[in-house]
């Protein structure tokens, strides 16, 4: 089979991708396919494939009784604000701890839009990071950060959809904030990391080269000390000064008498 051949059948597959990676990344798709991962048997291909096929039939169907998908992202927002609510109600009327219950039914409201939060965090790095390695080195490096963000978000919504497939909730979050870090470490860092690394790298460098520089003494400004206006005079123990004798503050002198006359 030539590629050719198999080029339609690739088309069909990035299709396919394409449709559902704005619910995985965006919306619940990680829940809906974490849960069809998890109730699919067999190994992990056959498992990862139910997933996939779960998430595509979920959209179809939302399509229908939910509308398009920004009005799918907006319900699923309304989660964060209305599960805490309605667990604390429902433990209350139970006769449960209902605070208990409250704090469950955030996190639960959180994981649920883990893929969302932790996309919209991203974008709000690397969108700025986008346009400024498009606008210093060209649309060039600019496609490359384009490309290497969208593998980011892809594989946070890989590591949410399996971490939702083992725990719903938590698990969403620890698995989209592994999957991400994953995908960060395979396609390298980001135009702007690279560049602060560097720009560190100078500025350390600069500071060791001023440590061990030698300084310089400026000898223009040293000058000798001048006691009781004796340029020859530099004991500090000299206390006078007798005339325009410039011995006669020595104290050897004074001791071997040359002023006395014999």
């Amino acid at each position: 089979m030539g590629i050719v051949s198999l080029a339609p059948k690739i088309f069909g597959y990035g299709k396919r991708v394409a449709k559902v990676l704005p619910e995985a990344i965006f919306g619940n798709g990680a829940e809906v396919a974490g849960k069809a991962i998890r109730e699919a048997k067999g190994p992990i291909l056959t498992r990862a494939k139910a997933g996939f096929i779960g998430l595509e039939n979920d959209i179809i169907a939302k399509q229908a009784t939910e509308g398009n998908f920004f009005k799918r992202i907006t319900s699923n927002i309304s989660e964060i604000k209305r599960l805490p609510k309605a667990e604390y109600q429902a433990a209350k009327a139970a006769g449960k701890n209902g605070i208990w219950a409250g704090t469950k039914g955030f996190f639960k409201g959180i994981g649920k839009n883990m893929p969302f939060i932790g996309a919209a965090m991203t974008l709000l790095f690397e969108i700025p990071n986008i346009v400024n390695a498009t606008k210093e080195q060209g649309i060039k490096q600019g496609l490359i950060e384009t490309v290497k963000a969208g593998a980011r978000l892809t594989g946070g919504a890989v590591g949410a959809a399996i971490g939702s497939a083992i725990c719903p909730g938590i698990g969403t979050m620890i698995g989209w904030v592994a999957g991400e870090w994953l995908t960060g470490k395979i396609v390298g860092k980001s135009y702007t990391e690279k560049k602060e690394e560097e720009l560190a790298e100078a500025q350390a460098l600069t500071d060791v080269q001023n440590q061990t520089q030698t300084p310089q003494l400026d000898y223009t400004q040293m000058q000798a000390p001048n006691f009781n206006g004796n340029p020859y005079n530099t004991n500090p123990m000299y206390a006078y000064n007798r005339g325009f004798d410039n011995y006669a503050d020595d104290i050897m002198m004074n001791q071997l008498n040359f002023d006395t006359i014999a």
